[in-house]
């Protein structure tokens, strides 16, 4: 004797686990995977130069905020709402795994890319899976478009750059060279000084903030990340700027402990940008 009966039938060939699986948990997983096979070698780098203060300090070479937003979209996958996970997610997740581990530059980047647009083009808006997807496009930022930009536009940014700074502390600049044969020092900025990967380091915390506090993207909000953007943009000048006026502290400024404290200088200050947007967002949105 049973008591069991039948309840419906399942949709064939669509669904390939049920609904008690968070899809957005299945491709947060993949695309923070990626991001951090994305940095691999950024980590090896500086933990096996200094693994006691590039563990703890510098975070393995990763700016906090890029920690930060992969917890988020773990956080949100692991406690969103179940969905149907079905057979092209699996095999998304899957390519997107491939990539991750194949030892080319491009690869797990391109990963990361994959799992954000096929989940933001295949999820609900306001789900889960919408705000990983979101937070997934974000980190492409300082992995993939920040250093699209500068590869494509290196000359006009680092020189706009350098005259701002070279204005500051009366230098004369030439392209991205500030000062002169006899000025007191002489230096160029590089690709990696560049104000445009604190931007868009600012614009992923800002995106973060909003999908894990499921804020809407309002006019006032908007206005929150612009000011996110020119704190970054400025604490960048003052960094370069430091190093002309005090050549002989190039090394602590630019990569010793001078450089630690400003990319925390970073994060405070942007961290309460966000804060204070996020409590007032909150407010006007209930």
């Amino acid at each position: 004797m049973s008591f069991a009966a039948p309840v419906g039938r399942a949709p064939a060939g669509r669904v390939f686990l049920d609904r008690r699986i968070s899809r957005a948990g299945f491709f947060a997983a993949a695309g923070v995977l990626a991001a951090l096979n994305a940095q691999a070698d950024q980590i090896i780098n500086i933990l096996t130069v200094r693994w006691l203060t590039g563990l703890f300090v510098e975070l393995g070479g990763i700016s906090a905020i890029i920690w930060f937003a992969m917890y988020a979209a773990l956080k949100i996958g692991i406690e969103g709402e179940a969905e149907p996970i079905r057979r092209r997610d699996l095999a998304v997740v899957g390519i997107a795994v491939f990539l991750s581990f194949i030892p080319l530059f491009f690869a797990a980047k391109g990963a990361v890319l994959l799992s954000g647009f096929y989940l933001l083009a295949t999820s609900r808006p306001g789900s889960s899976s919408r705000r990983v997807a979101l937070i997934l496009l974000a980190l492409t930022g300082p992995l993939v478009w920040g250093r699209v930009l500068l590869n494509v536009f290196a000359a006009p940014i680092l020189a706009l750059d350098a005259h701002i700074v070279g204005s500051l502390i009366g230098f004369d600049v030439r392209d991205n060279v500030i000062g002169s044969d006899s000025a007191p020092i002489k230096y160029f900025i590089g690709g990696g000084c560049s104000s445009v990967h604190n931007i868009s380091i600012a614009i992923l915390l800002w995106a973060t903030a909003a999908a894990l506090f499921k804020i809407r993207l309002d006019r006032r909000y908007l206005g929150v990340g612009a000011l996110m953007v020119v704190w970054m943009f400025l604490l960048n000048i003052v960094r370069l700027s430091l190093l002309g006026l005090f050549p002989q502290h190039f090394d602590y400024i630019h990569v010793g402990g001078g450089a630690v404290l400003f990319a925390w200088f970073d994060l405070i200050g942007a961290a309460l940008l966000a804060g204070f947007g996020v409590i007032r967002a909150a407010e006007r949105q209930q």
